[in-house]
């Protein structure tokens, strides 16, 4: 990006050309902010546009089963310099053959940027081990205790706890369980007492420790969740419970929660069936079908139309429409940024870096 400026002054006085030429230089040490302000937000918003609209993009294919890559933002490098000239004009013999033609003194200066981005393509063993394997538990503790909804997480990433199955699908006649919603609503209660606690540490054993607490007004709603899980030992009032949390389907000791969590994919597979198609997509077998969706995604919705949407959350022009979340539908938003944001660290982990942004760097001569 280059911007010329050119300045002009019919200032006759030594002393307003000096104080012009160093309005002119002087707009150098200032520059270097200016470009901060100005830049980063700009890249910052369409590194984040470009980003949800990549993620859109995997849903939308998803369901027309079409190749799809991603590329992440690995670095943006901004080089801004800014150059100043200036000149004077001066004219000899007779005035009447230049008489005001000329300017005694003119300046200007050069702005000129160049961004250079740096894209690495998602792909190879590590990058799908992050997206198939499950979810470690430490995320999902972090995730439920930060969040103000902490039933979405739940929901979301949880496949099954204590035998108790929470189905991205529904085969059949199969219907949604209702003692995992049973179990959402206990969990959540205890979660917004502060009557619960989730430590341990995951990366050495892979086990957790879920402590509740038997005081008042924990002890009815903390009761009635260790007998929905089958656990054997009881709360002694006023005496917390610790209960070790395993990553497995099934465990032979009673006092164990046994919880399973998804993978990035499937929850993919979710907002993917939540794509509304056009009917002749759907009929003559276009898009393809997927089961009935269990109560993580009946709620879900990816929005169709064949103009580009006005009140969109975010929108993807593919094939001959737009695919869009109204911003008016929170429950798929929430859905779609908590996704994206673990999308956002397996892609980060994936390519072997701890932070998930760009680094932008900008550097100012003047």
């Amino acid at each position: 990006m280059r911007c010329e400026t050119a300045v002009f002054s019919a200032c006759a006085s030594r002393v307003c050309t000096a104080g012009l030429l160093l309005s002119i230089l002087g707009g150098c040490t200032v520059v270097g902010p200016k470009a901060v302000m100005s830049g980063r937000m700009a890249y910052n918003e369409a590194i984040t546009e470009t980003n949800n609209q990549q993620m859109l993009k995997v849903f939308v294919s998803n369901r027309y089963e079409d190749p799809n890559s991603m590329l992440a933002v690995s670095s943006v490098t901004a080089n801004v310099s800014l150059s100043s000239s200036a000149r004077v004009e001066a004219g000899f013999g007779d005035s009447d053959n230049f008489d005001g033609n000329l300017a005694p003194f003119s300046g200007g200066f050069v702005y000129e940027e160049n961004p250079t981005i740096s894209y690495v393509p998602l792909a190879g063993e590590r990058y799908m081990r992050q997206i198939m394997s499950p979810l470690p538990l430490s995320v999902v503790m972090n995730i439920t205790r930060s969040m103000p909804h902490p039933e979405t997480a739940y929901n979301m990433l949880i496949a099954s706890v204590n035998g108790i199955r929470n189905p991205a699908f529904l085969y059949d006649d199969q219907q949604v369980d209702p003692d995992f919603e049973r179990f959402v609503s206990l969990i959540t209660r205890l979660d917004r007492a502060h009557c619960l606690q989730w430590v341990g540490d995951t990366e050495q054993t892979g086990v957790m420790d879920l402590v509740i607490e038997t005081a008042a007004p924990c002890d009815q709603p903390g009761v009635d969740l260790l007998n929905l899980l089958g656990i054997r030992e009881r709360a002694t009032p006023g005496t917390p419970v610790s209960l070790p949390v395993a990553p497995s389907r099934a465990s032979r000791d009673p006092s164990v929660i046994s919880l399973v969590t998804r993978n990035l994919w499937s929850l993919v597979d979710i907002l993917s069936a939540a794509v509304q198609v056009p009917a002749e997509d759907a009929t003559n077998g276009t898009a393809t079908s997927f089961p009935k969706l269990g109560a993580v995604g009946e709620e879900l919705e990816i929005r169709h139309t064949r103009s580009r949407p006005e009140t969109a959350y975010v929108a993807v022009e593919h094939r001959d429409g737009w695919f869009y979340i109204d911003d008016s539908d929170f429950v798929t938003k929430r859905y779609f940024k908590l996704l994206n944001s673990l999308w956002s660290a397996a892609m980060a982990n994936s390519l072997g870096t701890s932070e998930s942004a760009p680094v932008l760097t900008v550097p100012v001569s003047g």
